[in-house]
């Protein structure tokens, strides 16, 4: 199970005040009631929250104490996916760019990762952050420092920041991304949502930005597009997804497993979401309880776009991505599965279960899974609607999310 790293942990701990927060009973209720008023704020997803809780001081703080350890775990969960394609040796810059950065959530992730990883290497790191809001770079700039100092490592370049409202302007740092295809990664948390939010041509308008920074990347550069996990905001990113690919010569590195139109619009009601166990903080437990908030699962909806057709599997007929929890139901379990042909229901009958697909009982939502064979009977002339995988069928887990 993942879980954030003592120095992480340490860091956020130190900024934050978190024993001093939590055992004051005036400062305790002034965090809850914070966490309460942000989740509310990114819930109705308005511009005027998108744009003010990062300069309010009590917002800030309760952001810092409950969203940034979050968040953090959602980049670093990706990052593990992005492993097999970070140097762990390199003579050049690694040159990371954090957009809409907030206080520097990615930045500081992936440092954190390169101290425990070393994937790229620490003394590589070129990282900037992005972000509308002075305060939010201040407060990057003391959690990177304070994270230097505790994994006492001098040779950590410092953090560079620069302040801009990308809805109005490009910061010379993206200018230059796209004249020299700077950049090996670049991370966009909660940002597009935030984005355009009150004009109708909102999509488009993140689709230019989007087609903006993958022309920043490097030619083995990713874009990781991290958004909430509600049905809103899910959909909304799967449309600049399609739109990106169908402009840009580009490809889905993760979690898709085509670069066909996202079988999940389709239907109105369908979206595509993670939804991850971590080992939640113990001050997080805390607030969760005052709060009435559950944080055993991170929850979130991604897209990680490259230039060079690299993918985190090979793309199979037989490969297939979980979308959807396992259901139990009378006599048998069902899931719904995506691939290049779209979205499908798929079950395994208990009487059929054995020793080649046993390991049906343990798929779980974003799992990438291998079938051998479904079998979809004729009813009236048309296959069923729910396929279904034999005895004699091979269901294997291929990589778990």
């Amino acid at each position: 199970m993942y879980q954030l790293s003592s120095a992480m942990l340490g860091t956020i701990a130190t900024v934050a005040r978190v024993n001093n927060s939590l055992q004051n009973p005036a400062l305790s209720a002034s965090l809850v009631s914070g966490v309460k008023n942000l989740s509310e704020m990114f819930t109705r997803g308005t511009k005027a929250g998108a744009t003010a809780y990062l300069e309010d001081g009590a917002l800030r703080a309760s952001y810092l104490h409950y969203y940034v350890p979050v968040n953090v775990g959602k980049i670093q969960m990706l990052l593990e996916e992005l492993r097999p394609l970070l140097p762990s040796r390199t003579n050049e810059e690694f040159r990371v760019l954090d957009v809409g950065g907030g206080p520097g959530t990615g930045s500081l992730a992936l440092l954190d990762w390169c101290s425990s990883q070393s994937l790229p290497p620490i003394s590589s790191l070129r990282m900037t952050v992005v972000d509308r809001s002075i305060e939010a770079m201040k407060l990057s700039t003391r959690l990177w420092e304070e994270y230097a100092r505790q994994i006492n490592i001098p040779s950590i370049q410092p953090l560079q920041t620069a302040v801009c409202d990308l809805e109005h302007s490009f910061p010379p740092v993206l200018r230059m991304g796209a004249e020299k295809n700077a950049y090996h990664l670049i991370i966009v948390q909660n940002v597009l949502s935030e984005l355009f939010a009150e004009k109708s041509d909102c999509i488009a308008r993140r689709t230019t930005l989007i087609n903006h920074l993958v022309d920043c990347l490097a030619k083995d550069g990713s874009l990781m597009l991290i958004e909430p996990a509600s049905r809103a905001e899910s959909r909304a990113l799967h449309q600049v997804r399609d739109n990106v690919l169908s402009e840009l010569q580009c490809s889905i590195y993760s979690p898709c497993l085509h670069d066909q139109l996202c079988p999940a619009l389709l239907k109105p009601d369908d979206w595509c979401h993670e939804e991850r166990e971590w080992q939640t903080p113990s001050w997080i437990s805390q607030i969760d309880r005052e709060v009435g908030f559950i944080k055993d699962a991170l929850k979130f909806s991604y897209v990680i776009i490259r230039k060079d057709g690299k993918s985190l599997v090979p793309r199979k007929q037989d490969y297939h991505r979980v979308v959807s929890e396992l259901r139990e139901m009378k006599g048998e379990k069902r899931v719904w599965l995506c691939d290049q042909t779209g979205r499908s229901e798929v079950g395994r009958q208990d009487k059929e279960r054995s020793t080649t697909n046993a390991t049906f009982d343990n798929w779980h939502r974003g799992a990438i899974v291998r079938v051998d064979e479904i079998v979809r009977k004729e009813r009236k002339g048309r296959p069923a609607m729910v396929g279904r995988i034999l005895s004699s069928g091979v269901a294997e887990v291929i990589r778990p999310a």
